[in-house]
């Protein structure tokens, strides 16, 4: 951003922009917004959009920077809180909290799954990467106590990644043969089969 809003009513009108771009995308698509269409939805002039951001990428960055901070939040809330569920009942749930997610706001979401290679290495990006590789070593770190830090990093990371690019490219797309629900099953089997099989290693 080109200045933090510091007083409450610039937190304000900085929300708006933001809460409007997010509208923008959903409904008219990521490459068709402008910043004049997104002074016009927030009712803020462009040229007190400019006082906070550069342009246009600037705005969408510091929205999905905010977002992805949620959503991986939320993410280890799940985590957290469903500590008492075996890890076959765990992986589908947190599947499913990740499709859920990505089909939320409207259609917002998946607009920018659309485009995700302008993304895939912004903040945003490395946000949400940070959460999720958190989550798995929380996780998988309850299961497997047997593993040193550096396998259960490996591990993590291979799953979180795999899982996450098949979902993006899932969501993102019009033409997957199998449906949400059994890609869902086939994923966690996946992974189980995964952890298994390090399990019969050891």
């Amino acid at each position: 951003m080109r200045k933090k809003p510091q007083q409450q009513r610039a937190k304000i009108i900085v929300e708006n922009i933001l809460e409007a771009a997010q509208l923008c995308i959903a409904e008219q698509g990521l490459l068709q917004v402008t910043t004049p269409k997104i002074a016009e939805k927030s009712g803020v002039s462009v040229g007190s959009i400019y006082q906070y951001f550069e342009n246009k990428d600037e705005i969408i960055q510091e929205l999905l920077s905010r977002k992805s901070e949620k959503l991986g939040l939320a993410l280890k809330q799940i985590a957290i809180t469903q500590e008492g569920l075996a890890i076959e009942e765990i992986i589908p749930l947190c599947i499913q909290f990740g499709f859920d997610m990505m089909k939320a706001d409207s259609g917002f979401f998946m607009e920018i799954l659309k485009n995700w290679h302008g993304y895939n290495n912004s903040e945003a990006a490395q946000i949400l990467e940070k959460h999720f590789y958190e989550v798995g070593l929380y996780v998988f770190s309850r299961f497997f106590q047997h593993w040193s830090f550096e396998t259960l990093k490996n591990k993590s990371f291979v799953i979180i990644n795999s899982t996450l690019f098949t979902m993006m490219r899932y969501v993102s797309s019009t033409n997957f043969l199998i449906s949400e629900q059994q890609l869902k099953k086939e994923l966690t089997l996946m992974i189980l089969a995964y952890l298994e099989q390090d399990l019969h290693q050891c």
